[in-house]
């Protein structure tokens, strides 16, 4: 009589995968994964919900066009900044809002007139010290600057025709610019607009040059302090810092600045085939910028040079299932210490993807060798039309870590869609649904779909038939009772399941436990969901026997709509582990 062999999965570390060869997947890798988070000490469990940070709608004219959020840390008082950007259509300029963490008001320049943005891309922010220096774009006449307690925002007057010398500065001026940053003592800024040095000067467009200001005064500025930066395509499109040095990004080339002052200053040629489109495409992480270069995915640069960490998600730039005329949807935020990229994303059997970010992939550093990968989608929406409109859900843009004048953390993205203006604070685990719009007719519940499918599973030997018996699950425990949904699939056809849909039951159990915060030990039934993830149950009851097969796959799918939520009121769940049981069948010569 055969042997009954066991393997046991705890380590699910591979993270999302999407090579189209089934047998590249190791078996802590999965080729489809949505709304889950990876444990890194092993096993996956659902995502925090998304909550509103803004009680009301983000006022706004034309198309939201949300651009990026700024943290202006303020001592006393840190603000929130989120711009917007420039539409042709309209035409409509962009604004630049300020919360503290409620609702968000326009930054005016005067009494009822709001910042200009006239950069498509949102307005360039950088902070000096307490004061918040502003980009508008190199169309807008001028730049500003702004301290919290003022009422209005300062304008600073265009550097070029007018220039200050270092032996007479006089302050109030910043050159017309798409780009900010505080860096090395000096303001610079990249992609300017000046007066030319003809015999009648006329306002040029220098879309590849980069300025600095006179050193520790970022109001003054010298004629003869920049860089023309020529090869890699037209136009700098963003700046950032990276191990005290700034990083220049152009369409096809990024360059290294080195130095501090115009004499010391060098720049290294890093790349002449990787670039980004918008300042939205590249972000300062732990230790280096990552970036998203179209259509090579994204990258990481830190001074051991620029590292591909895309190569398990290309195939769905490759088999067309990203928008390729939408790429301005696709930003890069640096979130709780990983990248949320955007992606206007549809799977092949779903359609041609649309114009809006879908979904966010993100990528933590942190987790196995290379890092790993999971993806996030929002819950279903109602669009506001007289006749709503079920959106089956979205990828949040533009976000960044914020905290509170008594050190409370947010991680803030934005919404992307007209119906809903509203900044979202991520990863607070307290939370198991999504925000939705409050009145909404018909209702929705904010669940969001979750789901987590295996590699498929063989032995190592899938030409040896196996007779698999019921498996055995470690699901974490869970606080109120919680329905799992299990498909089943077999000798690599991934479009049938087999033996129908299971429902797995899991019971609310009292154990587990955190330490408390005052040493005094664990606290019994107060299990923290997250990360700090208390008891686990083993499943193996109304897990049917998976049969036959050479190959199989399994995939959990958390509650959602369809469960009944009165029976099932559960929304967290994860799953530890799987034990495959299986009888290893007679090879057979022919």
């Amino acid at each position: 009589m055969a042997q009954i062999a066991v393997q046991q999965l705890f380590d699910f570390t591979g993270g999302l995968n999407f090579r189209a060869d089934q047998f590249q997947l190791a078996p802590n890798e999965s080729p489809g994964m949505l709304n889950v988070e990876i444990d890194p000490r092993g096993g996956v469990f659902s995502r925090a919900g998304y909550q509103t940070k803004n009680p009301s709608p983000i006022a706004f004219t034309g198309t939201w066009n949300p651009k990026g959020l700024y943290n202006y840390k303020y001592p006393a008082a840190p603000q929130i900044m989120l711009t917007t950007g420039y539409q042709v259509t309209g035409p409509y300029d962009g604004r630049v809002y300020y919360s503290s963490g409620g609702n968000f008001s326009y930054l005016n320049s005067a009494s009822s007139t709001p910042l200009n943005v006239k950069s498509p891309n949102g307005a360039g922010m950088t902070q000096w010290e307490d004061t918040l220096y502003i980009a508008l774009g190199k169309d807008a006449p001028n730049m500003y600057k702004w301290t919290v307690g003022e009422t209005y925002a300062t304008s600073l007057i265009a550097s070029g025709p007018t220039w200050q010398p270092y032996q007479l500065p006089v302050g109030g001026y910043m050159p017309r610019a798409e780009h900010t940053v505080a860096h090395a003592n000096k303001l610079f800024v990249a992609n300017t607009k000046e007066y030319n040095s003809d015999a009648t000067p006329t306002l040029t467009a220098y879309p590849n040059r980069l300025r600095w200001s006179h050193e520790n005064s970022p109001e003054n500025w010298f004629q003869d302090d920049y860089i023309d930066i020529i090869a890699g395509g037209e136009g700098i499109r963003a700046i950032k810092i990276v191990d005290g040095q700034l990083l220049i990004f152009k369409p096809k080339a990024i360059y290294l600045l080195m130095g501090y002052d115009a004499d010391s200053f060098q720049l290294v040629e890093v790349s002449v085939n990787l670039g980004v489109d918008t300042p939205q495409q590249a972000v300062a992480g732990n230790g280096g910028v990552y970036f998203f270069d179209w259509p090579q995915g994204l990258y990481f640069y830190n001074r051991n040079g620029i590292q591909d960490i895309f190569e398990r998600i290309r195939p769905i730039i490759i088999n067309n299932e990203v928008n390729a005329q939408h790429t301005d949807k696709i930003t890069v935020s640096f979130i709780r210490n990983r990248v949320w990229i955007s992606l206007p994303y549809a799977a092949t059997e779903v359609g041609t993807p649309p114009a809006y970010p879908t979904v966010n992939l993100i990528f933590d550093a942190t987790i196995g060798r290379n890092g790993a990968y999971t993806m996030f989608q929002s819950a279903p929406m109602l669009s506001d039309d007289a006749t709503p409109v079920e959106i089956p859900g979205f990828g949040l843009v533009s976000g960044c870590d914020w905290r509170t004048a008594d050190d409370s953390p947010y991680y803030l993205m934005i919404h992307p869609d007209d119906d809903f203006p509203y900044v979202y604070f991520v990863d607070d685990y307290t939370n198991t649904d999504d925000d939705v719009i409050v009145g909404a007719t018909p209702s929705l519940t904010g669940r969001f779909k979750s789901y987590y499918r295996t590699s498929w599973f063989d032995d190592k030997a899938y030409v040896q038939l196996k007779t698999f018996i019921r498996p055995y699950f470690v699901f974490k425990d869970v606080s109120s009772p919680t329905a799992i949904t299990l498909n089943r699939y077999k000798n690599f056809d991934e479009t049938n399941q087999v033996g129908g849909t299971r429902t797995i039951t899991l019971t609310a159990t009292a154990a587990g436990g955190t330490y408390s915060e005052d040493g005094s030990g664990g606290v019994y039934g107060t299990a923290e969901y997250g990360y700090n993830t208390g008891g686990a149950v083993i499943k193996r009851k109304g897990v049917a026997p998976l049969g036959r097969g050479f190959a199989v796959q399994l995939e959990f799918i958390g509650p959602n709509d369809a469960t009944d939520a009165t029976v099932f009121p559960g929304r967290a769940w994860g799953l530890n582990s799987i034990a495959y049981k299986f009888k290893r069948r007679r090879i057979r010569s022919t």
